[in-house]
């Protein structure tokens, strides 16, 4: 089971692909996650990536398809993968496509989770990560930088440098331009699945599994 969640920044593509990656035990493929694993290795790639990303901007479509093809050959992704947020624009997904066809892999599911702007901005501004686990916590639940995470009682929250206002916005900005013209790519293919989104995760994740049950 290949399945791609597309939406803009903080839509909720990571928090339902960690749900799906509990229910079918296949892997997530996020650029984000391994660009951020080349950053924390100090090394002169990552000081650039880190460069690139606090400020808004993308890194170059060579690298990332390099980076998702070694990925996906792995044999933890025989049985399937998530990919989320990859491609961002319509120059990936074609040469996404191409790389699918010379694997002879076959994405059987495209799903869009849309949000209104405003409450992306809301939610990526206040959003805090922990520093030990996947934890994902927001400002408006009373959270704060520093405090312990409740889930692992051992992790600091932190905010990432990319998820201020200012970044926030130019990220959003940079997805109307160039990810939306995706959707007609794929929905020409008859794979792409329009979601919702909201405050409620479980309600969008049984949405999506009545998708998944139902093919």
């Amino acid at each position: 089971m290949n399945i791609l969640f597309l939406g803009a920044p903080g839509c909720g593509k990571g928090t339902q692909s960690k749900i799906l990656i509990k229910e079918y035990g296949i892997p997530q493929i996020s650029t984000g996650d391994l660009l951020r694993d080349e950053i924390k290795t100090g090394s002169e790639l990552g000081k650039e990536l880190q460069e690139i990303m606090s400020s808004g901007k993308f890194v170059s479509d060579e690298l990332v398809l390099s980076l998702v093809s070694k990925k996906i050959t792995q044999d933890e992704c025989k049985p399937g993968f998530i990919l989320d947020g990859y491609p961002r624009n319509i120059s990936q997904a074609k040469s996404l496509d191409r790389l699918f066809i010379e694997k002879n892999i076959n994405l059987e599911y495209v799903f869009l989770i849309d949000v209104p702007f405003e409450t992306l901005i809301e939610r990526c501004t206040g959003r805090l990560l922990c520093d030990s686990c996947d934890y994902i916590g927001n400002m408006d639940r009373g959270e704060n930088i520093g405090d312990t995470c409740h889930k692992c009682d051992k992790g600091k929250l932190f905010q990432r440098k990319d998820d201020t206002e200012e970044t926030v916005k130019n990220r959003l900005n940079v997805y109307q331009e160039q990810t939306a013209p995706i959707i007609d790519f794929y929905q020409s293919k008859g794979i792409l699945h329009k979601m919702i989104g909201g405050n409620d995760p479980a309600e969008l994740s049984n949405k999506i599994a009545s998708v998944l049950k139902a093919s």
